[in-house]
């Protein structure tokens, strides 16, 4: 005898499995997993170059997470804001350093993932070894590529590039140029009809923004925004 599935049946079947996902991506063992998976794959991501594994595990587990907890009825709309507002100052602190949007970022993230769970001990357990796996897997990759690769590139110094070609260091005291791409603190800038290499003293600095160079330090060549300069005096 022939048994055709009903679409109450068929409804029961997708709700049982869907359950059945829910609590198991709320379990603290798979939370741990995700978390870890998600937390050490964007930021490995951040300092190898191009868009790759890192970067597409870490949000698949981020994903995951979500879906699991958005499914459960453990995760609120303020939350998802809570979330998305806390990547964006983390990304934002990668671009724009000086620490503040880092912190309020990282704050955000806790609070967001606390407030998420089915149980904060459990979360709290979570979140600390996703940190430990995050750092172990920095520190190996740092230790392969260096800090010169990747979204932090931009980011560091390239002394050695021109420094056999520079003319005499301190003659440029006082010279003004163009930031030739975003200073965060370092980059490229035109000064005397020459690309070098620059650095400010923390401050960002847009791409194209009138520089003048304040001082150096041994082959290193330190700028301010013209405009920062004319408010100071």
């Amino acid at each position: 005898m022939l048994h055709y599935i009903t679409l109450p049946s068929l409804q029961t079947a997708v709700h049982a499995f869907s359950d059945t996902m829910q609590a198991w991506i709320t379990s603290p063992v798979v939370v741990t997993l995700l978390l870890c998976i998600a937390f050490a794959g964007l930021a490995v991501e951040m300092f190898t170059p191009g868009f790759g594994a890192g970067g597409i595990l870490g949000i698949a587990a981020g994903g995951i997470f979500l879906y699991g907890h958005i499914a459960g009825g453990l995760a609120t709309g303020t939350d998802i804001l809570l979330l998305t507002a806390a990547i964006l100052l983390l990304v934002l602190e990668l671009f724009v350093p000086g620490g503040i949007m880092g912190i309020l970022g990282m704050i955000g993230l806790l609070w967001a993932l606390f407030r998420m769970a089915a149980d904060r001990t459990d979360m709290m357990l979570s979140v600390s070894i996703a940190f430990v796996v995050t750092i172990l897997a920095l520190i190996y990759v740092i230790r392969i590529v260096g800090f010169e690769k990747g979204m932090f590139k931009p980011m560091i110094l390239q002394e050695t590039l021109h420094s056999d070609t520079l003319p005499n260091v301190p003659a440029f005291i006082g010279q003004r140029g163009l930031a030739k791409t975003p200073l965060r603190p370092t980059g490229m800038a035109e000064i005397k009809g020459m690309e070098m290499d620059v650095i400010t003293e923390g401050r960002y600095v847009a791409k194209g923004s009138e520089i003048v160079v304040i001082r150096t330090e041994g082959r290193k060549i330190v700028v301010a925004s013209v405009t920062n300069e004319e408010e100071k005096e």
